[in-house]
């Protein structure tokens, strides 16, 4: 059991690898114009949410664009309300990630792992900078998918423990559960990480589908993380930003447990119909995407709450 403990762990350093090679990759093509894009901002909400949603499907991970987002907030180019418009896009954008991780129960999957060597090839045989950015990236895709199917081959060794099994399906607490995803989360600073770790755990019947749902609203919670940590030392608005980001998933948590609660056994029964690894991304794109449409009319309220959270007594609230 430990080795197959040792190589879940292998294959999430695979996949942590991936993210954050494509992720570097990604933004040395696009970084520049998606800054530039964002300082041309105007007030629209539609606009900076769909800028928010792009560039956060482009560099794979909504915390890597909020990080742009707080240097440019820092430097006085981005206002607090285009902010809290683009971290509800990024939210939505970064979900992509998970109905890709889904498809790794397809066959397709051995064929975007296979796309390291070609990747890797690319970076060998090119000595042009923008080709060897691209076979990185087409690398760092393979090495998504490579450590999704070690994290899947490790769950299914697990799977044989009877122990385990019965810890997991013990776990039963939607407080823990949201604690665990907040925490572990915060830790690897990836929460497409933690919902690739918790595909193959569903559909193993290793964990409750509803209990993954649990661990992604705490994981929202916890991705917060790099935000707060990168807006420290910043201005005043770098740091309402980052409380922007965590107030936007707090209030999603706060929506849907209860529903998930209500709706335990019901969520359950789908299994009949969805795959669970369909279930837990649909899940994620519901959670992100309704919070945003919920949020749109409350967005000076958000902003007004975060210049509470970090005063400064010679600013006016927004009307």
């Amino acid at each position: 059991m430990i080795s197959s403990v040792l190589m879940l762990f292998a294959g999430l350093g695979a996949f942590l690898a991936g993210m954050k090679l494509i992720s570097y990759y990604s933004e040395a093509i696009a970084g520049g114009k998606i800054e530039e894009l964002l300082s041309k901002l105007s007030d629209n909400k539609i606009a900076s949410i769909g800028i928010g949603v792009g560039s956060s499907a482009i560099l794979q991970s909504s915390s890597a664009t909020t990080v742009i987002l707080i240097g440019l907030v820092n430097a006085g180019i981005v206002s607090l309300f285009q902010a809290t418009c683009i971290i509800m896009g990024a939210n939505i954008g970064t979900t992509f990630t998970a109905i890709i991780m889904s498809l790794n129960s397809l066959p397709i999957s051995e064929v975007c792992a296979f796309l390291t060597f070609v990747g890797i090839m690319m970076v060998m045989a090119s000595r042009k900078s923008t080709t060897r950015t691209i076979g990185w990236i087409i690398t760092s895709i393979g090495l998504i998918f490579i450590g999704l199917d070690i994290i899947k081959a490790s769950a299914n060794a697990l799977n044989e423990s009877d122990t385990l099994t019965k810890v997991f399906t013990s776990i039963n607490s939607p407080m823990m559960l949201l604690l665990i995803g907040a925490i572990f989360t915060a830790i690897i600073q990836s929460s497409s990480a933690t919902t690739g770790m918790l595909i193959p755990l569903a559909t193993l019947g290793i964990m409750p589908v509803v209990s993954t749902f649990y661990i992604i609203m705490g994981s929202n919670v916890g991705s917060c993380m790099t935000a707060i940590i990168s807006a420290m030392g910043g201005s005043l608005n770098a740091k309402r930003t980052a409380v922007i980001h965590f107030i936007f998933n707090a209030i999603g948590v706060i929506v849907f447990l209860p529903i998930v609660i209500i709706f335990n056994a019901k969520i359950e029964n789908f299994k009949a119909y969805v795959s669970p690894s369909a279930l837990i991304a649909y899940f994620h794109v519901i959670f992100n995407l309704f919070t945003t449409i919920i949020l749109i009319p409350f967005i000076n309220r958000i902003v007004n709450l975060a210049v509470k959270f970090v005063p400064n007594k010679k600013e006016k609230k927004i009307s």
